[in-house]
C-alpha cells in the first residue's frame, strides 16, 4: 500500500480575521458609547458628594470627532495583537502513517503511532493513549474542527475512537479517599491546582502514569482511574 502524504490540520483560516473585526468594531462601538455614557456619568456624580474621575471628566469632554478615531485604532492595535496571539497558540497538527507532528508557538512534539493504541475528542482536547491506557499526549484542539481531525486520523491508519475507551474506569477522587497513598494524593492535588497550565498538567500525567494512575476534570471536580483497568464494554466482551 502506498504511503499517503501526510495531512496537515489547523484551525480555519477565517479566525485570525474575525479576531481583528470584532476587536475593530469594539472599539468603534465603544468610540460612540463611551462619551455620552461618560457625559452622564459625569453630571450625576457633580450632583452627589462623590469625586468625578479623572479618566471620566476626559472621555466627557471628548467629541466623537476624537472618540471614534482613538478607540477604534487602540481597537486595530488589540485587534492585531489578538489575532497574532491566535494564530500562535493554536494547535497545528500533521499526521502521517507512522507519526504524529504537533506544534504551538512554545511547545512542538513528535509521537511516533507505534506508542498509541487510541485518539479520541475529549473535549476542547485530543488525547492519545498509549499502552494500557496511559496517557501519551492531551493537546488543546479547541480551535480544530472535529470532523477534520477525525478524517485526518483515520486516513493514515490510527485508531480513532468516538470517546474515551476508558469512560467506566474513572471515578471521583477526593483528597484523603482510601486507595491512594499519600504521593498520590499529592500529585493529584496538583493536578487539579494546576489543569489550566497544559506545561504543568503533562508533566503531573507523566507522574501519575508512573504510578499507574490517569486523570481527568470534569466540572472542575477531578476523576481518576488505574491504568491496565479493562474497560467494562471490553469486560463485557461488546469491544469489536
Amino acid at each position: 500500500m502506498p504511503t499517503l502524504t501526510p495531512s496537515e490540520v489547523r484551525q480555519p483560516r477565517w479566525v485570525p480575521p474575525l479576531v481583528l473585526l470584532a476587536t475593530v468594531a469594539l472599539g468603534v462601538v465603544l468610540g460612540f458609547a463611551l462619551p455620552p455614557l461618560a457625559r452622564w456619568l459625569h453630571g450625576f456624580l457633580e450632583g452627589t458628594p462623590l469625586p468625578s474621575l479623572g479618566p471620566v471628566e476626559l472621555l466627557a469632554g471628548l467629541p466623537l470627532a476624537w472618540s471614534v478615531p482613538i478607540l477604534g485604532g487602540l481597537g486595530v492595535v488589540a485587534g492585531v495583537v489578538l489575532a497574532l496571539s491566535t494564530v500562535g497558540e493554536a494547535l497545528r497538527l500533521t499526521v502521517a502513517d507512522d507519526h504524529l507532528e504537533h506544534r504551538t508557538d512554545d511547545r512542538e512534539g513528535w509521537v511516533e503511532r507505534t506508542d498509541v493504541a487510541d485518539v479520541f475528542r475529549d473535549a476542547r482536547y485530543v488525547v492519545l493513549l498509549g499502552a494500557a491506557g496511559a496517557p501519551r499526549e492531551r493537546l488543546d484542539a479547541d480551535t480544530l474542527r472535529r470532523d477534520e481531525l477525525q478524517a485526518a486520523f483515520e486516513a493514515h491508519g490510527w485508531p480513532w475512537r468516538d470517546a474515551d475507551p476508558h469512560e467506566h474506569a474513572y471515578e471521583r477522587w477526593m483528597d484523603g479517599r482510601p486507595g491512594f497513598s499519600a504521593e498520590e494524593h499529592a500529585l493529584l492535588r496538583r493536578r487539579l491546582a494546576e489543569r489550566k497550565d497544559a506545561a504543568a498538567v503533562a508533566e503531573v500525567d507523566g507522574a501519575l502514569a508512573a504510578h499507574g494512575l490517569a486523570a481527568r476534570v470534569r466540572e472542575d471536580r477531578l476523576q481518576v482511574r488505574r491504568l491496565g483497568v479493562v474497560p467494562m464494554k471490553d469486560a463485557r466482551g461488546a469491544q469489536g
